[in-house]
């Protein structure tokens, strides 16, 4: 049994179940694209663009997007997704995730693992800078900021 959270490969097999899959003491949550953490990048997407690793293009783009751009989603629909992300990103601290990428592929879990389980202090004011940066671009593109404050001026 590891001691840190980890990324579980979700089957979609009978008898499957997330409860049995994942660490008893610190449960986990689903993070496919069923989910509200989903990968809005799809890997089919990529593959089709002709990436010889789309899992890897496709982990890399969530990891962009996750940040703060908005240069392949330019869109309220894709702002109010990533802001659902981020306000859930405290809840993942310490749980199990679970995508149904292989463990020998690139997948947004890791990612989101490291997001959710940085120092608490750390993770709010990333979570800032992200919201400031995306402001910054919808101002930019003739559109209301979603966050009015002044904080993250310089992120």
């Amino acid at each position: 049994m590891t001691t840190t959270p980890c990324r579980i490969q979700r089957l979609r097999t009978k008898g499957w179940t997330l409860t049995r899959a994942a660490d008893p003491f610190r449960g986990g949550v689903i993070v496919d694209r069923s989910s509200r953490y989903g990968n809005p990048c799809k890997v089919g997407v990529m593959q089709e663009m002709g990436y010889e690793d789309p899992h890897g293009a496709a982990a890399a783009n969530f990891r962009i997007w996750l940040a703060g751009s908005r240069s392949d989603a330019p869109t309220d629909e894709a702002d109010q997704r990533r802001e659902r992300i981020l306000n859930g990103l405290p809840s993942l601290r310490g749980k199990d995730l679970a995508c149904t990428c292989r463990h020998d592929q690139a997948c947004h879990a890791d990612y989101l693992l490291d997001r959710a389980n940085m120092p608490a202090a750390e993770q709010t004011a990333w979570i800032a800078q992200v919201r400031a940066r995306v402001d910054r671009q919808r101002v930019r593109d003739g559109e209301q900021p979603l966050h009015h404050t002044t904080e993250g001026a310089s992120a």
